[in-house]
């Protein structure tokens, strides 16, 4: 079946009277259900009063029979329905002719009063137009008695409930300020001097007590409240940091600078004099004697690498041989005194 169908049938469980009706049913349960455990309380609370004053209990109430989920509204439904297609059936004696007169007669007395009913009812001879051109197909009842108003009462009372709701309530025209008129200048149109003069200002505390200190301290706080006063200072550290930070730049630019130039002299200076120390000692037969100098000093390397290791040899051969002697205090004595001139001779 189309879905778009669905919602029209009645046995359909989303449909709003469908709904309606199971909610009303499960309060009614509801409802019974709470009627009947509050009995129960009270007859059980009866039997124990009962039982503690030493009486006998009396025997429990049978429980009350539920009513039929059938409400009186649906009970008149059903039964309107069941009359309406209820089979007629010819009574005892009667022919078929006698069955069809009757039951002409009852539609005929059916159908009298069923016309009797709607024309009774009160027909309403309103125009089909208001007072201001328009259709009106369903006009109102016009009043029985036109009550005139107190247009003094009437103010009163809008002016308290207006009043009243201004405690809670803010409007446009309070966006220049709470309570101004049309004319007044808004607050921050004036000047700090001007909404604020020092004249203005009381010199007494809350107790009434004279305070010459006052007038300082409200201009101390307003200056410190002020959001201008706030900035203009922010303005002021801003550009000292700034003049802070290009000193500093300039500083170490300077710095920089002469460190660079020190450090060029440094230089120049060390080039110099190492040029200087070069042509100092310079001679034309400096080469030969430097040739002398340096085989001179490779023939005694070699011979003092040559007694080294002769002197080794030797105490190697004096360590083996007292070894297989044996030792004794003498032997010990000598072989120290040996070792001690062989290092002599390796240290020369």
């Amino acid at each position: 079946m189309p879905l778009h169908l669905l919602g029209k049938k009645s046995w359909n469980v989303y449909n709003p009277e469908n709904i309606a009706r199971v909610r009303r049913d499960e309060a009614q349960a509801q409802a019974r259900e709470e009627e009947q455990e509050r009995r129960m309380q009270e007859v059980d609370a009866e039997r124990r009063i009962q039982i503690l004053r030493g009486e006998r209990p009396s025997t429990p109430p049978p429980p009350p029979r539920s009513p039929s989920p059938i409400s009186r509204h649906d009970r008149k439904s059903y039964a309107e329905d069941t009359a309406r297609f209820r089979k007629r059936r010819r009574l005892a004696g009667e022919n078929d002719t006698d069955r069809d007169i009757r039951f002409a007669r009852e539609d005929a007395q059916i159908a009298l009063a069923k016309r009797e009913e709607l024309a009774s009812t009160q027909s309403s001879d309103a125009p089909l137009y208001d007072s201001a051109g328009h259709i009106d197909l369903f006009p109102s009842q016009p009043s029985q008695k036109h009550t005139e108003k107190n247009p003094e009462a009437e103010k009163e009372s809008a002016e308290r409930q207006k009043a009243y709701e201004d405690q809670y309530t803010m409007r446009f025209s309070n966006a220049a300020g709470f309570r101004q008129s049309v004319g007044q200048k808004p607050w921050y149109s004036a000047s700090g001097t001007e909404a604020m003069a020092p004249d203005s200002i009381s010199g007494k505390d809350v107790w009434g007590n004279e305070d010459p200190m006052r007038r300082e301290r409200e201009k101390a706080r307003i200056d410190a409240n002020d959001p201008l006063a706030a900035m203009k200072k922010g303005v002021r550290q801003l550009k000292s940091v700034e003049q802070e930070r290009r000193k500093w730049d300039e500083e170490r630019r300077r710095e920089l600078e002469a460190f660079k130039v020190e450090e060029n002299r440094s230089r120049h200076r060390r080039r110099r004099s190492r040029s200087s120390d070069i042509l100092e000692n310079f001679q034309l037969d400096a080469s030969q004697d430097g040739d002398r100098r340096a085989n001179r000093h490779h023939r005694h390397g070699r011979d003092t690498s040559r007694d080294r290791s002769l002197g080794v040899t030797i105490t190697d051969a004096r360590i083996a041989k007292h070894t297989t002697q044996g030792t004794n205090e003498d032997s010990d004595w000598r072989f120290f005194s040996f070792s001690f001139l062989d290092c002599c001779v390796l240290h020369l």
